[in-house]
């Protein structure tokens, strides 16, 4: 089977072509007016053409079929009257399933970008974590490198102290035994 979307199609009596986007499953020629009946239903959305009877349509998702509410009858979603009881369809049904469609594509590519973006604060929010882990390793890096330098100035003076205290006892030992 063909993944080719047939949107045209040639009237078998004079050859005019019939544009299926804007046809039901019964289609007239606009040129000499026969009419042809389709087997199967082209999507009122995308223009794909279906010979099995589908729920949706296998491109878009448009829905393929709507009920009637007078005699519950699935219908072809671009048909104007049920088949079954020659109700009239209302369009405005059809322009809610094809509104609800393109909310269901919106809020599905909102989640997309909002997934997207939930990804790139994560990566964003990991990289700047290890720049402050970074910088948090050089701090303390810093801090040591402080420390121990403070620690051999403190041993020095303390040996200083020590030793001036040393000399002053034995100046005073000194002058004590003169």
């Amino acid at each position: 089977m063909s993944e080719e979307i047939l949107v045209q199609l040639s009237c078998p009596s004079c050859t005019h072509p019939i544009n299926l986007q804007t046809q039901g499953q019964q289609i007239e020629c606009p040129a000499c007016g026969s009419q042809l009946l389709l087997d199967g239903h082209v999507c009122p959305n995308c223009g794909e053409y279906h010979k099995e009877d589908s729920g949706f349509c296998r491109a878009c998702g448009t829905a393929m079929t709507r009920t009637c509410e007078k005699c519950h009858t699935p219908n072809w979603s671009g048909a104007e009257y049920c088949k079954q009881c020659g109700a009239a369809l209302d369009i405005f049904q059809l322009l809610h399933l094809h509104n609800k469609q393109a909310t269901m594509s919106r809020l599905d590519e909102q989640m997309r970008d909002a997934q997207y973006f939930k990804e790139k604060e994560r990566a964003d929010s990991e990289r700047r974590m290890a720049m402050l882990m970074e910088q948090e390793e050089e701090r303390q890096r810093e801090l040591r490198t402080r420390k121990a330098t403070q620690k051999k100035q403190d041993q020095q003076l303390m040996l200083t102290a020590v030793f001036v205290l040393a000399i002053f006892i034995i100046i005073v030992a000194a002058f004590a035994v003169l």
